[in-house]
């Protein structure tokens, strides 16, 4: 077994190991040596989705022991990765490079297309307002653009590498800076932005906004930590302890779900930190999504494999159900009938049947299926590797186009 010595070798440690993982083919086993195994690597390597085992040597340090999946790490790779939808049949996906498109879901084209970031990582959109905010995790920066036509409006400095935005609605974007443990919030003026970024803590990842608007949850992964924090000055007005890890947020009412990927748990917790519940989900919970009707929690267990359903009000769970290879994303269509998780390492992903919380089909797309957005009774689906946008009729459950960006 090939092994690799990162001892020494600080920040590059993950990038070393990530190179090394795409060099491999499908199958190969290889083991780490690394001074620290703290939540910058970890989240690192759970988002690229090498599974491995980390063991505490003697000496203090660590050796992972990491074995190549069918794809190679997500985020290493330049294709297709997010899409957004407008509820009104218009669908915009990023790249993990400079393009950003908006597909008209109808026909099944791309409308309009720009090379406008170094590396676009996730998008978010203000419905209200027209805008479509691009996370630029290569460059530091958050890209304002025009929803319809994407023409640059505005952009400023995100550090910490961005990834996630989150748009509040008073207009007001968020987004988190993992690298370096800080929040960037913008606040739209007459003219412009008016940009100010705050320290959270370790590892900050998912954001959720509060039922008032006037909040911003932060899920810092290395601190264990939910940090709320005030949009119009950026102040902490509280923080709770929830599981160890937590990386993805939702919201249902005042209620706040917290996937917590190191124990694989779900903590809920009120916006003013009142502890409600905290149950097991499964390895690596990470991605998670609540019903329309706000009444079920389904969890994507990412080292497992396999999507948690839980009645959202009491956390029991009722149900567990198999996914394709590394269920990078799970989304449910807005008319709650449906839930898609996609396998990354896979070539196909799985649509589930929401009300009875059964597997209706199984479809492939391609390799690298990441991120779903939905356009009536089809969804729009992120395939990263084969780097195209799949289009599932979902009650025919097949592929019915591959877009390229």
């Amino acid at each position: 077994m090939i092994e690799l010595d990162c001892r020494g070798k600080g920040t590059a440690a993950g990038r070393i190991v990530i190179e090394r993982y795409n060099s491999l083919a499908p199958g190969s086993r290889f083991s780490a040596r690394m001074n620290t195994y703290g939540s910058p690597l970890r989240v690192a390597l759970l988002e690229a989705g090498l599974r491995h085992r980390a063991l505490r040597s003697v000496d203090g340090t660590w050796e992972l022991l990491i074995e190549r999946g069918l794809s190679p790490a997500q985020g290493s790779i330049p294709g297709v990765h997010h899409v957004v939808d407008d509820g009104q049949g218009s669908v915009w996906a990023s790249r993990r490079a400079p393009q950003v498109a908006r597909i008209d879901a109808h026909e099944r084209r791309v409308i309009a297309a720009v090379d406008v970031a170094r590396g676009a990582a996730h998008l978010a959109l203000d419905v209200e307002r027209g805008r479509l905010y691009v996370a630029d995790a290569a460059a530091g920066e958050i890209l304002a653009l025009r929803a319809a036509d994407l023409k640059l409006l505005d952009r400023w400095a995100a550090p910490g590498a961005p990834q996630l935005p989150t748009v509040s609605p008073e207009g007001v974007v968020c987004v988190t800076g993992g690298a370096n443990g800080t929040l960037t919030i913008a606040r739209p003026r007459a003219s412009g932005y008016d940009v100010e970024t705050f320290p959270v803590g370790r590892s900050p990842h998912g954001t959720a906004i509060s039922l008032d608007g006037g909040h911003v949850f932060v899920a810092c992964a290395g601190d264990g930590e939910l940090i709320k924090v005030r949009l119009s000055d950026g102040r902490v007005t509280g923080r709770c302890k929830v599981g160890d890890g937590p990386t993805h947020l939702r919201t249902a009412g005042r209620r706040i779900y917290s996937a917590n990927s190191w124990d694989g748990t779900v903590t809920c917790v009120t916006e003013e930190g009142e502890w409600v519940g905290h149950v097991t989900s499964g390895g690596w919970a990470h991605a998670l999504e609540i019903s329309p009707d706000q009444r079920w929690l389904w969890v994507a267990n990412y080292y497992d494999d396999t999507l948690a359903v839980f009645d959202a009000k009491t956390l029991e769970r009722v149900a567990l159900l198999e996914t394709d290879a590394y269920p990078h994303g799970v989304d449910i269509s807005p008319d709650g009938r449906y839930v898609v998780a996609t396998g990354f390492s896979s070539n196909t992903l799985r649509v589930y049947d929401a009300g009875a919380r059964t597997l209706l089909r199984r479809v492939e797309v391609g390799y690298g299926s990441s991120h779903s957005a939905f356009a009536g009774s089809n969804a729009f689906v992120g395939c990263s590797v084969a780097d195209h946008l799949a289009c599932i009729d979902l009650p025919a459950g097949n592929m019915t186009a591959r877009i390229a960006l």
